[in-house]
């Protein structure tokens, strides 16, 4: 190859890297806006990013401990990722086990501890069909009649994914976005144009995590449940 064709190769390839650092910075920066316009609902609040991911918001809520975590689910042979997002309230609370409640179980939760949990619990009649519900350890009435209202609401939203109690607190996964269909179909690749978190949205998810702590703190007993 003569100089001029060694010049222009490594210029042509100099330029290609370019472009992906400016592109991969560009798709870091449009997934680092993911919580712009909430911050102003927390005590404090702090934002982390690794590399291209999206970012994990940690902070105080109403005096509570709380870690919002995005999370990419793209199992291979699901039809359409999806964005979820992982609302944890940190409180020790007066329960004995973990309680979880997984709506639209398919066994390809890897993000859940639901398929770990040993008892399947029997739901109330009144709660929603398409919910499963697994513990550690046995379940009383006084718990469920605690849980019952937060249950019908959080679950009448299509979008609610899981509910977890466990003794350090609270968790919720909700679906924020699902993935761009044709992109994915094409190129195998999970686009979430525009995602964003509202604030309603995630003040609502706070408040319902944080109420579900209050009102098993003042039930009192169910550590025995």
């Amino acid at each position: 190859m003569s100089v001029a064709g060694i010049a222009l190769t490594t210029a042509c390839v100099a330029a290609l890297a370019a472009l992906y650092r400016r592109e991969r910075e560009a798709f870091r920066a449009q997934r680092r806006t993911l919580f712009d316009g909430c911050f102003a609902i927390f005590d404090h609040a702090t934002l982390t990013q690794d590399d291209v991911a999206f970012p994990v918001l940690t902070g105080s809520y109403q005096g509570h401990s709380v870690r919002i975590e995005p999370l990419v689910d793209q199992v291979v042979f699901r039809q359409v990722p999806s964005l979820w997002l992982v609302v944890s309230v940190r409180r020790d609370l007066p329960v004995a086990g973990t309680f979880d409640l997984l709506a639209r179980r398919a066994n390809v939760e890897f993000w859940s501890q639901a398929g770990a949990l040993p008892l399947h619990v029997r739901l109330p009649h009144e709660w929603p069909e398409h919910t499963s519900l697994k513990s550690d350890h046995q379940v009383s009435e006084s718990l469920l009649g605690v849980l019952d209202p937060h249950v019908r609401e959080l679950f009448s939203d299509p979008r609610s994914k899981e509910l977890v109690v466990m003794p350090r607190g609270v968790r919720v996964v909700y679906q924020v976005q699902a993935a761009d269909r044709s992109e994915y179909l094409v190129l195998r690749r999970a686009t979430f144009r525009g995602a964003q978190v509202s604030v309603a949205l995630l003040e609502s998810l706070l408040e319902r995590a944080t109420t579900v702590c209050a009102d098993l703190m003042r039930g009192g007993d169910h550590a025995n449940a």
